[in-house]
């Protein structure tokens, strides 16, 4: 086992600034997810990995056993079917019948729209009062 110096570690952080700048213009995978996950938490990637696994399973299950799973502030995801339609093959002309076929969507929350806008300021928030003050009288 080789031991890092301080300007190896240095070198590594700069690395990695370059290789995140790289994935920006590219797709995120749940591997890359997991980094982010390890970095938020200062655990090891291993740790942050089973942590998601385990997220995603759950949501997975929720998913079937109740048809619907909201977290606040990131979207809704629903199990809907989609109804079955007539489809005309654009080559033979041919009706097609498509059957009904059940799909899972994702409603994004209006905070993770605002969040993940580019040129978008973020919006303020009104700050929240305790809905006891406006039923209890004063005076």
């Amino acid at each position: 086992m080789t031991r890092l110096t301080k300007t190896d570690a240095e070198t590594n952080v700069a690395r990695m600034d370059h290789t995140t700048e790289e994935a920006f213009a590219r797709q995120a995978n749940k591997g890359i997810l997991a980094d982010q996950v390890a970095i938020e938490l200062n655990v090891p990637r291993r740790t942050a990995a089973r942590v998601l696994d385990a997220v995603l399973d759950s949501m997975s299950e929720l998913l079937r056993s109740r048809g619907k799973v909201a977290v606040k502030g990131f979207g809704t995801f629903e199990r809907r079917i989609r109804k079955g339609r007539a489809y005309k093959h654009p080559l033979t002309g041919e009706s097609i019948d498509v059957a009904n076929k059940e799909t899972v969507i994702f409603k994004p929350s209006d905070q993770l729209i605002i969040d993940t806008r580019t040129t978008a300021t973020p919006r303020t928030r009104k700050p929240q009062t305790s809905t006891t003050e406006d039923i209890l009288f004063k005076g």
